[in-house]
């Protein structure tokens, strides 16, 4: 499962295992590890993205979450509400378990005086000329991860720029100019297409090994790409 390298007496107890009984050991392995930390403090798992997560994994933690009846576990399963996706029957299964209580809690959208909030906390600037301000508002929809995405593409484009070193960010005249995509993946993509070339390809395979990971694998990929 990690990609570990076995000594023979340890390849032998799982050398002729088919798949389900090979998952049934990764479940008892995984509730053994979670009840040893939970024997010696309470102890938070947090899920988040479940909306991207495949079957097998959910498959796995959804057995797991049975451990919180008989042990001081908490998990927080953090998930857009796309419930045609395979993580959704996290949210929708737990309260039926047995011993297992649940608590569901909602984000609503920010509201154009939170928007508005943020945009100031994030930047301060007072000169934003009021139209780009509505556009980016009406565009985000409560969104704030989409507001912080627009100012990065501003910034990016000079159309906000700090008045002076160390000082308060303004907006340039080329800020009326600059087209703000409608949705969160055309900000993104509209950042990425600005990267030079060998910086997207970098990012394209960097995507491809996850969120997270270190940077040894990275490296190690790109050489054998002959980007080293």
């Amino acid at each position: 499962m990690l990609g570990l390298s076995l000594d023979e007496a340890a390849l032998n107890r799982v050398r002729y295992l088919d798949g389900a009984a090979l998952q049934a050991r990764y479940v008892s392995a995984y509730q053994r590890f979670l009840l040893g930390l939970a024997r010696d403090r309470a102890t938070i798992i947090i899920c988040d993205d479940v909306h991207w997560a495949d079957p097998s994994s959910i498959e796995l933690v959804s057995q797991l979450a049975r451990i919180s009846a008989q042990a001081p576990v908490v998990f927080a399963f953090v998930s857009r509400p796309e419930r045609d996706a395979p993580g959704w029957r996290l949210i929708s299964d737990t309260p039926e378990q047995a011993g297992v209580g649940s608590v569901e809690l909602k984000l609503a959208p920010l509201s154009d005086t939170d928007s508005r909030q943020l945009v100031s906390n994030l930047l301060e600037v007072e000169a934003l000329p009021d139209r780009v301000r509505e556009l980016i508002l009406n565009k985000a929809e409560g969104n704030p991860f989409f507001v912080e995405e627009v100012l990065r593409m501003l910034i990016d484009r000079g159309g906000i720029v700090r008045g002076s070193p160390g000082g308060a960010w303004v907006a340039t005249s080329d800020i009326q100019t600059i087209e703000i995509p409608d949705t969160l993946q055309g900000v993104l993509a509209s950042r990425i297409d600005r990267l030079p070339e060998e910086t997207k390809r970098i990012l394209q395979i960097a995507s491809v090994i996850g969120r997270r990971f270190q940077v040894s694998v990275l490296e190690a990929v790109l050489a054998r790409q002959g980007l080293l």
